[in-house]
């Protein structure tokens, strides 16, 4: 008796391993991007992008649709769905009511804020989503000029909006900021956050039927959003930042008439700040770069030593004027520390730091920067000779 009852126990347990995920699988919505706005009357309202998991055709379960697109693979295609409240936890709560499942913030990968929303300070939006454990902190942060509900809502043809941003994020090109990025830059001093805006649709499209792209940098000073500077003036921030992992960039040779193409190998920028024996403030920008020719369009023989010296000068010369561009830009006209001029002053001068932090705000703006740019060219190409 002993053996059949260990038999039945066995045969009961197989029948059921069918179904072991379905309640959990029919009873989530997954988060992939999230959207902050403010409204007219000062209410906040989150939009979230969600995929409803649906358990796979052959597992026992039917497995239903909640009314949304069905994809492939046992996801839903992606919706989006709203909810509006005095704070973003009351408005989250009324979204939870709009959606027949249970939202899992644990895919999330994009949150993007309104301009408006951005002026008016993140620190304390920001909190809310930095101390809860049900959201990632390595989601990618964006600022947007328009509704960032109708970022979310674009009918992108192969990835959801939160994939697209999330792929340009990872490439590197334009800044990539995280939530746990942000939390330094918002303890430590200023920050700088990619702004997105959509790609123009094509002709007889619909205006929803193209894709969201990074297009420029939001720059925010004591947690509010004071200005933008463009994707060139963004480049040279990330130069000062130790930032750049990729790019590349072409000058003129005015005694070779015409361009020059040249490719990133290597970058490195070291911040050396310095307190003068007069007791002024000074920081070195230490730029170093390697660098490929890809192009040459221009006559000058780059076989001969001499050539290549005029090339390296000319682009050192280029990366100087992107960086002080940016430097007038971002410490001159905004006073936003989004270099990390601050912090660098606290390593190395903790004692002076910890008695000047307070006048931070009015020893930056006027902070001697000295900017010392060595490129170096390592290979010309073989068809670089004219």
């Amino acid at each position: 008796m002993t053996t059949i009852r260990i038999v039945f126990i066995l045969m009961s347990c197989l029948l059921l391993t069918g179904c072991w995920d379905r309640n959990e699988l029919n009873e989530i919505a997954l988060v992939r991007g999230i959207g902050i706005d403010i409204l007219n009357n000062g209410q906040i309202e989150v939009s979230v992008e969600i995929s409803v998991p649906k358990a796979p055709s052959g597992s026992g379960g039917g497995g239903e649709s909640d009314g949304m697109a069905q994809g492939s693979g046992g996801i839903t295609l992606p919706t989006v769905r709203t909810g509006r409240g005095v704070t973003i936890p009351d408005a989250l709560e009324k979204l939870q009511e709009v959606i027949p499942r249970k939202i899992f913030w644990g895919h999330t990968e994009v949150i993007i804020i309104n301009e408006n929303l951005a002026k008016t300070g993140l620190r304390d939006k920001m909190d809310y989503f930095m101390r809860n454990p049900r959201f990632r902190l390595h989601a990618f942060v964006f600022v947007t000029k328009g509704k960032a509900k109708d970022m979310l809502g674009l009918e992108t043809s192969l990835y959801s909006p939160s994939e697209v941003l999330t792929d340009f994020s990872e490439e590197k090109v334009m800044l990539h900021v995280t939530l746990i990025n942000l939390l330094d830059m918002l303890n430590s001093g200023d920050a700088a956050i990619p702004m997105i805006k959509k790609v123009p649709p094509q002709k007889k499209s619909k205006p929803t039927q193209t894709i969201p792209f990074i297009k420029s940098s939001a720059v925010f000073k004591n947690d509010k959003m004071v200005g933008t500077i463009s994707d060139k003036l963004t480049r040279g921030v990330k130069w000062i930042q130790n930032d750049i992992e990729e790019t590349q960039v072409t000058v003129n040779s005015k005694k070779g008439e015409g361009y020059i193409s040249m490719t990133l190998l290597r970058a490195e920028t070291k911040l050396e700040p310095v307190i003068k024996k007069d007791g002024k403030w000074k920081m070195i920008i230490k730029a170093r770069t390697d660098d490929d020719i890809i192009l040459n369009e221009s006559h000058l023989n780059l076989k001969d030593p001499q050539n290549i010296k005029i090339v390296k000068k000319a682009l050192e010369k280029k990366l100087t004027a992107r960086l002080q561009h940016a430097l007038d830009k971002v410490q001159k006209d905004y006073k936003a520390d989004v270099f990390g001029f601050g912090e660098a002053f606290h390593r190395k001068y903790p004692k002076q730091w910890k008695e000047s932090k307070d006048h931070w705000d009015e020893i930056y703006p006027n902070l001697e920067v000295e900017l010392d740019i060595h490129a170096n060219v390592l290979r010309t190409g073989a068809g670089s000779a004219h």
